[in-house]
This record gives structure tokens, C-alpha cells and sequence, in this order.
């Protein structure tokens, strides 16, 4: 096999899942793709969060392989309200342009803290800026822009800056009026599933779209 497909399959393997056998999760940092008897999954693991997600799921052609169910956990419980709401206020000041936010979770002491990373250009409709760099026990958890005078969403330019990262992002906007509009969701290397702030605003507790529980506080 060529050098290239090994390395390739090294980091991101395909394992089957046992129809009879128990099934062990991933337990290293990293992500993998399940074979089950109903499709095909993602697996991931980050110190801050573990997910297990199908990606394409059939029915019409028997597998000899067993089966599992979605998850999503994260390891630091809820995003804190007050850190969200801090990046809010921000943005109310910085609107109609753009500003962005990191909120970074420790993982030996457990405290998460707000970043504003440098901004190298910002305007009504972008915001572009250098990553921050961050001490060695510390990730990145949620990835924060906000939309000015415009409602909240994903563009197809977040799309693009979103893949291959695993993270959760979140839009604010509308914040030139009284309520803000919000969007979260997480981004599993190109995948998006929408989580528990979408269009509830700052006090939604319910879970996304996809049916995953509230991970937001």
C-alpha cells in the first residue's frame, strides 16, 4: 500500500462495529468512521467533547454488523451565559461592523475565559483575524462572530472557514435592536449539526434541530 494511504488511514481509520461483541469508544483524541448495520459514522474525540454521529444511513442491504447510537457530551458541562453575553454586549458596541470572540476552556483547572483575538480587517459585512495563540492546557470551545445590523446565520463563508474544525461556532445579530438573534452549532470536521441556541436567543435551554440535548446554560 502506498505510504500516503497508510498515514491517511493511521489518522482517521475505519472500524466495523461488533454485532454480538461489546463496542468500546474511541478513547485518544482524534476521530474515526464506524461501519455499522445501518450505515456509515463519525466518531470524535477532543479533550473538551466526545461525539458519535451517522453520516449516511441505509437499510436495504444486510450488514453483518452491530449498531450505535448518537452522543454528544462535552466534557466542561455547559457554556457559560455570562461569557456569551459578554461577546453580546461587545458586539453592541462594535455594531454595524463585525467583531469576533473565542471562548477557551482549561482543561486541568476547568475555567473558561473569553478571548478577542487581533483583528486584521473588519467591516459591516467580514471580520478577519489571527488566531490566538493558547497555553497548552487550554482549546478552543466556541468561535463567536456577530452579524452587526444583519439577522443570524451561516454563510457560505463561515461554511468554508468552519470545515475541518472541530468546535462550536455562534452568530450573533440584529444586535442594533432591543433582542439579538442567535445561531449556534457544532462543526464536526465539515459536518454541522445545529444545537440548543438556535433562534431561542440568549435564554434558549431546548435541544438543536438534530435532537440533541441543550449543551448551552
Amino acid at each position: 500500500m502506498d505510504a500516503r494511504d497508510v498515514a491517511l488511514q493511521h489518522s482517521a481509520p475505519v472500524v466495523t462495529v461488533p454485532r454480538y461483541g461489546g463496542f468500546t469508544p474511541l478513547a485518544e483524541n482524534g476521530h474515526r468512521f464506524l461501519v455499522t448495520g445501518d450505515g456509515l459514522w463519525l466518531e470524535a474525540r477532543r479533550p473538551w467533547m466526545y461525539l458519535r454521529v451517522p453520516l449516511v444511513c441505509q437499510k436495504s442491504v444486510p450488514m453483518p454488523y452491530g449498531w450505535v447510537g448518537r452522543e454528544l457530551s462535552l466534557t466542561f458541562g455547559k457554556i457559560p451565559r455570562h461569557l456569551v453575553i459578554e461577546f453580546y454586549r461587545f458586539a453592541l458596541d462594535r455594531c454595524p461592523e463585525e467583531c469576533v470572540g473565542w471562548v477557551v476552556w482549561n482543561a486541568v483547572s476547568g475555567e473558561m475565559r473569553l478571548v478577542f483575538p487581533t483583528e486584521e480587517s473588519t467591516g459591516c459585512t467580514h471580520v478577519r483575524y489571527c488566531r490566538p495563540l493558547l497555553d497548552d492546557d487550554e482549546h478552543l470551545v466556541v468561535d463567536l462572530h456577530s452579524h452587526g445590523r444583519l439577522s443570524a446565520f451561516f454563510s457560505t463563508q463561515d461554511d468554508r472557514d468552519d470545515r475541518g474544525e472541530f468546535k462550536i461556532a455562534g452568530v450573533i445579530g440584529n444586535c442594533d435592536r432591543g433582542q439579538c438573534s442567535t445561531a449556534f452549532r457544532l462543526c464536526a470536521n465539515g459536518l454541522f449539526l445545529p444545537l440548543a441556541f438556535d433562534e431561542t436567543g440568549l435564554s434558549g435551554q431546548t435541544g438543536g434541530n438534530d435532537g440533541y440535548p441543550s449543551s448551552c446554560a
